[in-house]
């Protein structure tokens, strides 16, 4: 308990005024579903998403000979596509080996059937897809939303090796999609990473300045159709946000509540979280988790410390530094896990981002040896 509000007050003072992609939403001062077709936030960008993409954030030395003069995802007048493809090169020291594979083949589409309603499709390379209908026909720029796809909790970071995703290689509580290059009872991270999809129904509003959304599922996430469940106990998740700006900086606090079934046990995720940004060049995004799980008979708590810090060099490039620590059971001394991260974003042209990153990884008691250095590759449209 005492480390818990210790994490807690230092996220707090982080978020003070004297001192993604997520961080695109702190230096714009918007809301994710500025950006995004899905208001929760990741997936298929919408028309704002899709030009500050490509206007805003490459390097302008070749943006004026690389850019296609006349722009469109639109099939039809109301049909638009999208995609997100990520490859990752990367070097494992525990293993002392390289290799290569495909993070994300992830195809999108947008069907507007009216003014006021659309079908969204997200269908992953693999076996894991979004497919929802969305109306927006709540006040306050409300929405009702019901298919399948990720509860909002959080801050939506694109990285799913993140603690408050799925844990390293996708594993979430469940089986990740790279779970075999992990070490064997290798910490997992939150139910948010690959292959976390839930079938339910959200509701949203986004009066000025905040975001609200609750959102009933089945309580069995996971790829394909195994989104059906017989069990009385459903999963339940609720998040906000505010956001406005003070002088030279704007700022995002919030906070989220997740519970649902898993197995046989119970997880119960209560969450704060926030962004800075100053000067639109220093961007902080923080997230503190208390993770609560519980078994017939026994509860088990741990924590989840993440943060990233990314420096705008200039247009098209950012520093990235980041640091992670989860402790899944904090009743023992040891068993933590702690994770740093250097590295870059470089928007080399619209529609192409390189993020070259090495990530120290650091256990307790025993440190494996097992740090990376990863070169992500990232096509977007």
């Amino acid at each position: 308990m005492a480390r818990t509000l210790i994490l807690l007050a230092i996220s707090a003072l982080i978020l003070q005024p004297t001192s993604a992609l997520p961080k695109f939403a702190s230096r714009t001062g918007a809301s994710c579903q500025s950006c995004h077709v899905n208001p929760a936030g990741k997936g298929m960008r919408n028309e704002f998403g899709r030009m500050y993409g490509m206007d805003d954030i490459a390097l302008p030395i070749w943006k004026d000979g690389s850019d296609l003069d006349e722009f469109s995802v639109a099939l039809s007048p109301n049909i638009d596509i999208g995609m997100d493809v990520r490859a990752l090169l990367f070097y494992d020291q525990r293993t002392r080996s390289s290799s290569a594979l495909m993070m994300q083949g992830d195809l999108y589409l947008d069907l507007r059937l009216n003014k006021k309603v659309r079908f969204y499709l997200d269908k992953g390379l693999y076996n894991g897809f979004e497919a929802f209908a969305l109306a927006r026909v709540l006040p306050s720029d409300g929405y009702v939303k019901v298919g399948k796809f990720t509860p909002a909790y959080g801050t939506r970071t694109d990285d799913h090796n993140a603690f408050i995703r799925g844990g390293p290689f996708g594993g979430g509580a469940f089986i990740g999609p790279y779970a075999s290059l992990s070490s064997t009872g290798y910490a997992s991270g939150l139910l948010f990473g690959e292959r976390s999809e839930d079938t339910g129904l959200e509701l949203g509003v986004a009066p000025a300045g905040f975001t609200l959304t609750a959102g009933v599922f089945n309580g069995a996430p996971g790829p394909g159709l195994n989104g059906v469940t017989g069990t009385r106990q459903k999963a339940i998740a609720l998040r906000g946000d505010a956001r406005f700006k003070l002088s030279t900086a704007n700022v995002m606090v919030g906070g989220s509540i997740y519970r649902g079934p898993v197995g046989g046990s119970t997880h119960l995720y209560r969450g704060v979280f926030g962004a800075v940004t100053v000067a639109d060049r220093y961007t902080w995004n923080t997230e503190v988790d208390h993770v609560l799980i519980e078994h017939p008979g026994t509860d088990r708590a741990g924590l989840i410390f993440w943060n990233e810090l990314n420096i705008l060099l200039t247009p098209g490039i950012d520093m990235k530094l980041g640091y992670e620590f989860y402790d899944p059971d904090t009743d023992l001394k040891n068993g933590g896990f702690s994770r740093a991260v250097v590295g870059a974003e470089l928007f080399l042209l619209s529609g192409v981002e390189l993020r070259p990153l090495y990530r120290i990884n650091l256990e307790d008691p025993t440190e494996l040896q097992n740090n990376e250095f990863q070169v992500m590759i990232h096509l977007y449209l």
